[in-house]
């Protein structure tokens, strides 16, 4: 039998390991009750300033989980003038949303033609906002509109495709900043990859971002026109970018000399120069990777050069 000290000790040792577990039971809801509050943070939609031609985001609350739901709540309350005078709807009168699909990570919003006689800004800050909106619902990614049943189409008769919050703005967590909207020429490949085709898309950015990333940012991201291919990795990573005295300085990742597009060898390189020197500052383009211009594209060209604007190797067709 045990002693009396013994017992007590023994009582006191499970009293110990009871509030111990506790105590660690305690904190761990705690850390999950916060990691909860922190993902329940309330989405935004989006209205226009009239006064900048900027987009204004606001709180959006919701009580649904079905993504359907969310998204036809999101469109209703976009549609509800802000009381504050000098912000403006996005969803314009006559603009009519026909249909919602969703396909795996895309949501595809299908228009009335009304979309069609949209001015440029009133059709890209609706286009802003529509997206970021939108790819705040879990699972979503990327957003392609259609209009009349058709895939929607930039002004010069090229696929819009697939969008996503990063083609119209960098923001911060907290507020959307300035936006800043112009037109951007891209040369993309043929279908057959020995030609550059001529393309023009509007495109919204932060007025801090240089046009010049914009524009290689795009050209990583590729086309979505069955017409036309694509001429850089889509894991390729812009690690800089810089002008000085006409000549663009643009310092790539490895991505670029490691993996292979299936287009001859001076497209790569003249989709990112006859893209840049399109921008009326930029007459020259200098390539390096990871900082080093003293490499080989495809073991044939140089890169440490200066490459101007090549007419001949685009597409008259």
């Amino acid at each position: 039998m045990k002693s009396r000290p013994e017992m007590r000790i023994n009582i006191l040792n499970k009293y110990i390991n009871i509030r111990i577990l506790f105590c660690a039971l305690t904190v761990i809801f705690l850390v999950c009750l916060a990691g909860c509050e922190e993902s329940s943070e309330g989405m935004k939609i989006y209205y226009r300033d009239v006064t900048n031609n900027n987009l204004v985001a606001m709180d959006f609350e919701t009580e649904s989980t079905d993504s359907y739901q969310i998204i036809n709540e999101m469109f209703e309350q976009m549609r509800k003038k802000p009381k504050q005078k000098e912000i403006d709807i996005l969803l314009l009168d006559g603009i009519q949303i026909m249909n919602i699909e969703i396909n795996m990570n895309v949501a595809n919003i299908y228009f009335n033609q009304a979309y069609n006689v949209l001015n440029n800004i009133d059709e890209v800050l609706m286009r802003a906002g529509i997206v970021k909106a939108i790819t705040q619902v879990d699972l979503i990614d990327y957003v392609r509109f259609y209009v009349d049943g058709s895939p929607a189409r930039y002004a010069d008769g090229t696929f819009i495709g697939l969008m996503s919050p990063d083609d119209f703005i960098n923001d911060s967590k907290d507020a959307i900043g300035s936006v800043e909207w112009r037109d951007i020429t891209l040369y993309f490949a043929n279908k057959t990859g020995d030609m550059l085709v001529k393309t023009t898309e509007s495109v919204g950015y932060a007025k801090n971002t240089s046009i010049e990333r914009i524009v290689v940012e795009r050209l990583i991201k590729g086309t979505t026109d069955s017409n036309l291919s694509s001429t850089l990795p889509s894991d390729l990573k812009l690690l800089s970018i810089s002008v000085s005295e006409g000549v663009c300085y643009v310092n790539l990742s490895s991505v670029f000399l490691t993996e292979m597009v299936n287009v001859s060898n001076e497209i790569p390189i003249y989709s990112i120069v006859n893209s840049l020197c399109e921008l009326k500052t930029i007459k020259e383009v200098r390539i390096m990777i990871n900082g080093d211009s003293n490499r080989s594209f495809r073991e044939s060209i140089q890169l440490n050069t200066s490459f101007q604007y090549n007419k001949d190797i685009v597409s008259t067709s």
